[in-house]
C-alpha cells in the first residue's frame, strides 16, 4: 500500500522542526532573540504593514501574547507600530531598519545540529535528502505567500 506523501511531509517536518530549530537567535547587532522574537520579526516587513492580529493569527497565539511579544520588539528598537491614515483605529506593524536586519541575519534553524544531523546519514541519504528540501524550498517559492498573510499586500474593500 503506497504511502500519502501529504500526510509524510506533515509527520515528518515538525520532528526536524524541533529537532534543528535554535532556542535562541542573534539579532544581527551583539543581542539575543527568543525563537518567538525571531520568527514574529521573520513575518513582517518594512514596506507592506501588517496588523498585531495579522501576526498572531501567523503564528498561532492569543492576541494579548502577541502584544506583549511586539512591545518588547518595539522597546528594542525592532518594530515600529503606526496608525493606518485610513483607519485610525488600526495600527500597523512594520519592521525598522534593525528588525530587518535581525530578521536578515537571523536563523531559525541551529547550524550546529544540521551538521550533526548531516553527518549522521549515509552519504546517498544525505545527497537525496538535500535535493529534496532544496526542491520543496523552490517549489514553495514558485507557490508564494499564502493569501491574506502578513506581508502579503491585502486588496482594501471598496466603499458601497
Amino acid at each position: 500500500m503506497r504511502r500519502d506523501p501529504v500526510r509524510q511531509l506533515l509527520a515528518a517536518y515538525p520532528v526536524l522542526h524541533h529537532a534543528l530549530r535554535q532556542r535562541v537567535v542573534d539579532d544581527g547587532a551583539g543581542g539575543q532573540l527568543s525563537v518567538h522574537q525571531a520568527t514574529a520579526l521573520s513575518h513582517l516587513d518594512r514596506v507592506h504593514a501588517s496588523t498585531l492580529s495579522d501576526l498572531a493569527r501567523a503564528m498561532g497565539v492569543a492576541l494579548p501574547t502577541m502584544s506583549l511579544l511586539v512591545d518588547r520588539l518595539a522597546k528594542a528598537g525592532m518594530v515600529r507600530r503606526e496608525r493606518d491614515d485610513d483607519d485610525r483605529r488600526r495600527v500597523a506593524l512594520r519592521l525598522t531598519p534593525a528588525g530587518e536586519r535581525a530578521a536578515r541575519t537571523k536563523a531559525l534553524i541551529d547550524p550546529d545540529r544540521v551538521r550533526l544531523l548531516l553527518a549522521s546519514m549515509a552519504p546517498a541519504d544525505r545527497s537525496s535528502s538535500i535535493a529534496g528540501v532544496v526542491s520543496l524550498a523552490q517549489a514553495a517559492r514558485r507557490l508564494g505567500p499564502v493569501p491574506n498573510s502578513p506581508g502579503t499586500p491585502r486588496k482594501r474593500k471598496g466603499i458601497g
